[in-house]
């Protein structure tokens, strides 16, 4: 029997218009998002699984974030480079795993750094790797961190750590962070950005 036959369409468009039948048609594409969400979440924690176990196979212990790398880490800056009173602009430069591609540019003043793509490179920022794991995990990280350490004392809202992400059309143009605090943040960021954006990266 024909479809048109069996339902009317009268009936058909009364469904629709069934608040019941509109709740649960957007319940459905909720739980659709959330499960793409954890898939993707489910893909971040294998890989950093897997890269923990080569770690150990060689042997030797480290911790999960330079794990993931599986190679040596990004040039850093060494104590004697002190940021907070040097003043003078310092730039690190992001390379791929391979160490064949540069990913951005981390520009670091004092306090507060500038992360700038490559020109060859288009990075989404409502890519899962970069808006939950990057941006919420990492950097909102120590966002929440510091407004503990202003709860208990420890320093004034004039010093947390804050970011602002800059974009064109849901590009990445750049991102602004605030008072990022001491040397082992700034590995972390780009230890995390180099992995983020590998996953995400697009040429132009």
């Amino acid at each position: 029997m024909d479809v048109s036959q069996r339902y009317p369409h009268d009936m058909l468009v009364y469904e629709v218009e069934n608040p019941e039948i509109r709740a649960l048609l957007e319940l459905r594409t909720q739980l659709g998002e959330e499960l793409d969400r954890l898939r993707e979440r489910i893909e971040q924690l294998e890989e950093f699984i897997q890269a923990l176990d080569a770690t150990i196979g060689k042997g030797s212990f480290t911790t999960a974030d330079v794990a993931i790398e599986d190679t040596e880490r990004a040039p850093v800056l060494t104590p004697t480079e002190t940021l907070a009173t040097s003043g003078e602009p310092r730039s690190i430069v992001i390379m791929n795993k391979s160490g064949d591609l540069e990913m951005a540019t981390v520009e670091v003043i004092e306090q507060n750094l500038r992360i700038i793509p490559a020109d060859h490179a288009i990075y989404n920022i409502t890519r899962g790797a970069f808006a939950r794991f990057f941006i919420q995990e990492i950097l909102g990280k120590f966002q929440q961190e510091d407004r503990h350490r202003v709860e208990s004392g420890e320093i004034s809202w004039d010093n947390t750590f804050d970011f602002e992400v800059k974009s064109d059309d849901k590009i990445l143009d750049e991102v602004v962070v605030k008072n990022f605090g001491d040397e082992a943040r700034l590995e972390e960021i780009q230890r995390t950005l180099r992995w983020t954006l590998e996953k995400i990266y697009r040429a132009r």
